[in-house]
């Protein structure tokens, strides 16, 4: 868990601002006014199907243990692809098959720790935590370790390649620890596609209240990219030094809410710490966009980044512990891959387009010479969205305190 979030996070926080370094008029032109927001489709993409489909491999196939290596082995090579690209279109068309691994590589871990954990999984965001101590260490480096050790501004180690090949690395790494895995053998036996998709048609069928949180995930998780894609350009271009390394505050946050999640979800229902953490969305997007570097504005944008804690903890990880009380065992990995569909694929996707259009309205426009950088219509944009999510919670969802749904009988068919 730790290494796999490492990899990732080597080099996804800054590949905002090594776009935005080099989109005309502000760079080399490789790459066009709205393309941060295009690359972030990626990972949506990555999230459409292929949680879902390894998901499923998992379910009845293949073993976990060694998807993840083969995963793993993918994605260095798509870094490998990605920086070495001179195109924006074949540095696309990397980054789309990076995330097309690297998705059902973090949702397969998550299956294989739960599974693991011999039905103990209050214990899921303990273990968690350690990939986002992963996440924070990867985000040091590149932040202030690398500037520091080469004498150089960080943000010209975020412009630079150097974090997509590190990223790589570690992808190296994490192939070789994949092999002390746990052997994690297919928990369904082997089956027919028609009878997996009937499998989770009926999961949907049993469990309603999965079908509303699904659809109210996501809607919550479409400005997520407007923070994922964008912090670290946004905190470079207000001229805050070491971006990457200060991110990382919302990180150690997210380690105190993971340890604190068990808890919360017990004495206030996984209803109610969803709700907080949409909320606490709306209020980092209004921090966002009255954040300077000066007096209070600089208080302001250091409480968005340690909202993201609270943002994506009880938000996501309250969301992967829901979905896999409601899945039966024989759909657990399926069943995640749909939430993983629903939030990274489609929040994600719908989240990626709507940003890389207000981009290219309030950022980078085409054909101005000087770009605005005009970050508070562009954060109130994605403070908006999150409030309509809000309202949908309550619509869908109430706020009466529901209990984690009760596990389904292992031997109960569907």
């Amino acid at each position: 868990m730790f290494v796999q979030y490492a990899a990732l996070g080597l080099w996804s926080v800054t590949v905002g601002t090594y776009i935005g370094e080099n989109t005309a008029p502000a760079g080399t032109a490789m790459f066009s006014s709205s393309f941060v927001g295009l690359a972030g489709i990626a990972s949506a993409v990555g999230a459409l199907v292929a949680p879902l489909l390894f998901g499923a491999l998992a379910d009845s196939w293949f073993r976990t243990d060694r998807m993840i290596t083969l995963l793993n082995l993918a994605c260095g090579a798509m870094l490998v692809l990605m920086w070495s690209s001179t195109n924006q279109w074949w540095f696309l068309a990397a980054i789309i098959g990076y995330y097309q691994c690297s998705v059902p590589a973090l949702t397969l871990t998550h299956s294989l720790t739960l599974r693991h954990l011999a039905g103990s999984r209050e214990l899921f965001s303990i273990v968690r935590a350690s990939g986002t101590a992963g996440w924070i260490l990867a985000m040091v480096i590149v932040g202030s370790l690398v500037p520091w050790y080469w004498g150089m501004p960080s943000k010209l180690v975020d412009a630079s390649t150097w974090p997509m090949k590190m990223g790589a690395t570690v992808h190296g790494v994490m192939i070789i620890l994949s092999f002390a895995l746990p052997k994690t053998m297919p928990q369904a036996g082997r089956g027919s596609w028609r009878t997996l998709l009937h499998g989770c048609r009926a999961l949907l069928a049993m469990r309603p209240r999965l079908v509303r949180f699904l659809i109210v995930s996501f809607i919550a998780t479409i400005s997520a990219q407007f923070y994922n894609t964008f912090a670290n350009l946004y905190l470079n271009n207000k001229g805050v030094e070491n971006a990457a390394t200060k991110l990382s505050l919302g990180q150690v946050v997210e380690i105190v809410c993971m340890l604190l999640l068990p808890v919360l979800l017990v004495r206030w229902g996984p209803k109610r710490v969803f709700m907080i953490g949409v909320v606490a969305w709306i209020v980092r997007f209004l921090c966002l966009a009255y954040g300077s570097t000066e007096g209070l504005g600089m208080a302001l944008i250091y409480t968005a980044i340690m909202l993201h804690g609270v943002c994506y903890v009880f938000v996501y990880i309250t969301g992967y512990i829901y979905v896999d009380h409601a899945a039966t065992p024989h759909t657990q990995s399926a069943a995640q891959g749909m939430l993983a569909m629903a939030t990274s694929g489609l929040g994600h996707f719908s989240g990626s387009l709507l940003s890389g259009f207000m981009q290219a309205r309030y950022l980078t426009p085409a054909g101005v010479e000087v770009p605005p950088y005009d970050w508070r219509s562009f954060y109130m944009v994605a403070a908006g969205v999150s409030v309509v999510a809000l309202v949908l919670f309550f619509v869908l969802m109430g706020f009466k305190r529901e209990v984690m749904p009760d596990d389904i009988d292992p031997h109960e068919a569907v």
